[in-house]
């Protein structure tokens, strides 16, 4: 089961900062709020299958503008796992259900 809310570290330039991603799903749909450094405050919805889910789309970021993404996910008992590779580049986030 993928939905709930996790805790997150992401490595930014700045150190490593927190945040968190909450992550519901509604049928093969899956509905993500994150609210992380580097991608901000953002609203994605995507595909559920088992627990995994991808999602593609645009980001808009702060001081960026627009960003093109492809996501990917897995939740492995309590551990969130989530690759973004964007038009500005790719990264990682990685915690756990809080």
């Amino acid at each position: 089961m993928i939905d709930g809310t996790y805790n997150i570290e992401v490595d930014t330039p700045f150190g490593r900062k927190q945040g968190t991603v909450a992550i519901r799903t509604e049928g093969d749909v899956a509905i993500a709020d994150i609210d992380a450094p580097i991608v901000g405050k953002q609203h994605v919805e995507g595909r559920a299958e088992g627990d995994r889910f991808t999602s593609e789309g645009e980001f808009k970021i702060k001081l960026v503008g627009k960003v093109t993404y492809s996501l990917q996910g897995e939740v492995v008992g309590d551990d969130l796992n989530i690759s973004i590779d964007s038009s500005k580049g790719s990264f990682q986030l990685a915690g756990k259900r809080a």
